[in-house]
């Protein structure tokens, strides 16, 4: 029998020796490694969330995503719908929810997604700190609502 490696993401095989799925870079596991690790996942996935908050809000295909972060991350977390206005005028929306103790190490998952898919967000976040412009570096004071240099609006104040 020949020895294998699979991907636990898109379930692609390889060789043994091979140690990253060349498709997405995920460590790769032995058949058994997979089996448990896809048992693991359903259980996780079927747990119902207790005394749940909804950490964000939109559109079925954006709280998808972010579910998959969250229980790839074994944070057991569950998606709501929001019924549409009874005038047609707006959509249904998702929410996605965990438990109140499990927040904010969701929401820490999400951000770390974001830095990951985004990194540009990393680099304005730092600038932001150093007190400059995240667009032009232009230094912007702490209380400032836009860029003096380039018109970016820096805080959204509601009236």
């Amino acid at each position: 029998m020949r020895q294998i490696k699979i991907c636990p993401d898109c379930s692609t095989e390889y060789f043994a020796h091979i140690e990253r799925c060349a498709d997405c870079g995920t460590p790769l596991l032995s058949p058994g490694e997979n089996k448990a690790a896809q048992e693991a996942m359903e259980r996780l996935m079927a747990q119902t969330v207790q005394n749940s908050v909804a950490i964000r809000k939109g559109d079925l295909k954006w709280i998808d995503e972010l579910y998959h972060v969250v229980i790839d991350s074994g944070i057991s977390c569950s998606v709501h719908v929001e019924d549409a206005c009874n005038k047609g005028c707006c959509g249904d929306t998702w929410e996605l929810l965990v438990s109140k103790e499990d927040a904010e190490r969701a929401q820490k998952c999400i951000e770390e997604y974001f830095a990951e898919v985004h990194p540009e967000i990393r680099e304005s976040q730092e600038l932001v700190s150093e007190g400059k412009c995240p667009a032009c570096s232009s230094p912007v004071g702490t209380n400032a609502v836009e860029c003096s240099d380039c018109g970016l609006t820096l805080l959204i104040v509601e009236e």
